[in-house]
């Protein structure tokens, strides 16, 4: 799921979050519209700040239903339709989704989004200065799109196509970026058609209790394709989850990512955002390869209310054998859940992470981070 609050260096304000968990607490039925049995919204509203983009104002909402003919037994699908609007003139559009077809023998699953916005760049690898960073804007149409059919009981094969038009607009003057110093300083496009491999067994989409997920990634970058840049990259994301007593899950989350060839800086592993290392900025480390490992109890406390207690350890390299222990990064956190659909066991979530160096992120979003 997308996140709703970009998370970036700044302080971000989730008042109207709050105040609509609050709603929906006073009453389930005032932000869910039941457009007829098998449809519902969930609308959120959006709000926060940072220097770079001052005041930002938008909303999302999270659409959950089954195709029509789909039995109560086949997985929900979803997508998401949101947007915000800064004092500076600038604008995110996006639209993930996530479709079950019949009865879950096709997953399609991506995003489509439009941004306009500006974004931090720490360098790259872990040779740059840890306070070290600048800004630059970008504009960014990104489609992305998941074909998978499954092949026997939850293992699925597929193709994954991945397209971005990373337009930098203005840069920092001295910074790497303005004087050419990271492959792809100057932007470009992104084109790329691979395969993917995803062993599914989670016995929810939504919040899983037992069961495990375990994706495997070949993605070819090719100019043929129409790509500016030749390199491929390889990933394995595997999470394990585990029901230890009736209210309590625990979850572990391994993840790697290995790029070979002519990768641009914003192509790179990276560690940092909603998902992946929470309390660091979406990028804060990144190089060629990267791997993390992350773990997470999850406590349902009473009625719709839950929390969670999150933890984590990775890093970036310029090759797969210069990973260092001492060039890892650790992160914790805590957070609280809020469950919107107790049918599909659809959460809203609220995370506070931490990080080194000062960092930290709040993320307010539908869904767990893995």
């Amino acid at each position: 799921m997308a996140n709703l609050i970009p998370s970036m260096k700044g302080v971000l304000l989730v008042i109207l979050g709050f105040f609509a968990l609050q709603l929906l607490a006073q009453n389930d039925d005032s932000l869910k519209t039941e457009v007829e049995k098998n449809f519902r919204a969930y609308p959120l509203p959006v709000v926060y700040y940072t220097p770079e983009t001052r005041f930002a104002f938008g909303a999302v909402t999270l659409f959950n239903f089954r195709f029509k003919g789909e039995s109560a037994e086949s997985r929900n699908s979803q997508f998401q339709l949101g947007g915000a609007y800064t004092q500076n003139d600038q604008m995110l559009f996006y639209a993930p989704y996530q479709f079950f077809l019949k009865e879950n023998k096709y997953n399609i699953f991506g995003q489509f989004y439009y941004y306009n916005y500006s974004y931090n760049f720490y360098g790259v690898g872990n040779d740059v200065p840890k306070d070290y960073e600048e800004l630059y804007f970008v504009n960014i149409p990104r489609i992305r799109i998941n074909a998978t059919q499954l092949v026997r009981k939850n293992l699925y094969f597929g193709f994954r196509y991945w397209f971005d038009e990373f337009d930098i607009q203005e840069t920092e003057e001295n910074g790497l970026l303005s004087q050419n110093l990271v492959e792809g300083a100057d932007g470009g496009t992104i084109s790329s058609l691979g395969f993917v491999a995803l062993y599914d067994s989670r016995d929810n989409y939504n919040y899983p209790e037992k069961g495990a997920w375990f994706e495997i990634l070949a993605l070819p970058n090719r100019k043929e394709l129409g790509s500016d840049f030749n390199f491929i990259r390889f990933s394995l994301d595997y999470v394990k989850y585990h029901k230890v007593a009736s209210k309590s899950v625990f979850v572990v989350n391994l993840f790697g990512v290995s790029n070979f060839g002519e990768v641009p800086f914003n192509e790179m592993a990276f560690i940092g955002g909603r998902s992946k290392m929470r309390g660091y900025y979406e990028g804060r480390f990144r190089d060629k390869h990267l791997w993390m490992v992350q773990a997470e109890w999850r406590q349902e406390i009473k009625g719709k209310i839950g929390a969670v207690a999150f933890g984590g350890v990775g890093g970036v390299a310029s090759e797969i054998n210069n990973f260092e222990l001492n060039n890892t990064v650790p992160s914790a956190g805590v957070g609280i859940r809020y469950r919107m659909d107790e049918s599909d066991k659809i959460n809203i979530r609220l995370d506070y992470g931490v990080g080194l160096y000062g960092s930290s992120g709040i993320y307010l979003t539908f869904g767990e981070a893995f």
